[in-house]
């Protein structure tokens, strides 16, 4: 069995380590599954700019630590690799952290792209705006989305200097966006969206979404929507395949598609297409190399060579 790319192996490894073995693959809610690891095929664009890579999201430890300590070991895991977060950010969604109820607390990412250098990204769970101190563009795009708009979670890459701010939104018709959509700088969005997907955007009519800004300094907003797989395509699950070409090829292995991202860029005509990946099947330990972890291991191998 090859190796999985060093970033990723190291976040296995810590939950192989978990002193709870009996429910590591099946307590997270980072997945459908409750697994802890989710791969994403990279984004792959509806026109000619697709890119390759793996990205992978994962729990920081095992179930045993308590969701308010996980922000402050993801930051530390971070730093460890060089690609340590603000400090005086970290000490705001701590705080905010520290008077609410926590679902998940953090979360940490990679980026396993071909001939560049692996990064990391933090997941902090966002009890309320305020923490994040938005740029003043970004806060004013967020109060044009629709009412009931709640915020779930910060990203934030060191490398890049790049920020993403997820929200789960209420039940709305696509066009309820329009509004947020000029403030974000995206006038064209529901037309792209209407011709890059199947049925247009029929496709999202009754599904409920999230979504996220993404920025990095004054660069232009970059936006994606997120929609359960299962939702999506309800009776043509093949359908996805379409628009991400990369689930043809890990279609032998034994994996579950489970969030699909769909990226809009104002400098682009087009979509980009990412969906998640977790292992499907009853839960076994994950340090079980004759189960999940296997699959794990074969669709990142899968994944990276393909692309």
């Amino acid at each position: 069995m090859t190796a999985l790319p060093p970033l990723l192996d190291a976040a296995v490894d810590r939950l192989e380590s978990s002193s709870w073995p009996e429910v590591t693959s099946t307590w997270s809610r980072l997945t459908p599954t409750g697994f802890p690891v989710e791969l994403a095929t990279a984004s792959q664009s509806t026109g000619p700019r697709g890119s390759g890579g793996l990205r992978w999201t994962a729990e920081v430890a095992g179930p045993e630590l308590p969701e308010a300590h996980r922000l402050p070991r993801a930051a530390a895991l971070l730093a460890a690799s060089g690609q340590a977060p603000q400090p005086d950010l970290v000490a705001r969604l701590v705080a905010a952290q520290s008077s609410t109820a926590l679902r998940f607390g953090a979360w940490l990412g990679g980026r396993e792209t071909t001939g560049r250098t692996p990064g990391l990204k933090l997941y902090a769970e966002l009890p309320s705006l305020a923490a994040a101190q938005l740029p003043g563009r970004i806060e004013a795009a967020w109060y044009r989305l629709p009412t009931g708009t709640r915020p779930r979670m910060l990203g934030v890459e060191p490398a890049r200097g790049r920020y993403e701010l997820y929200a789960r939104l209420p039940s709305v018709d696509v066009f309820d966006l329009l509004t947020f959509l000029y403030a974000a700088g995206h006038p064209a969005a529901l037309t792209v969206l209407d011709a890059g997907l199947p049925d247009g955007l029929r496709r999202l009519s009754g599904r409920r979404l999230g979504l996220s800004m993404a920025w990095i300094a004054d660069s232009p907003i970059t936006l994606t929507l997120f929609v359960s797989a299962r939702t999506l395509f309800p009776m043509a699950p093949d359908a996805l395949a379409e628009l991400a070409p990369a689930l043809k090829r890990v279609r032998r292995l034994h994996v579950r598609s489970a969030l699909v991202a769909i990226g809009l860029d104002p400098a682009r005509d087009e979509l980009s297409v990412s969906v998640g990946l977790v292992p499907a099947g009853p839960g076994r330990p994950v340090g079980s190399k004759s189960g999940r972890a296997a699959t794990l291991h074969n669709v990142g191998k899968t994944i990276t060579r393909a692309q």
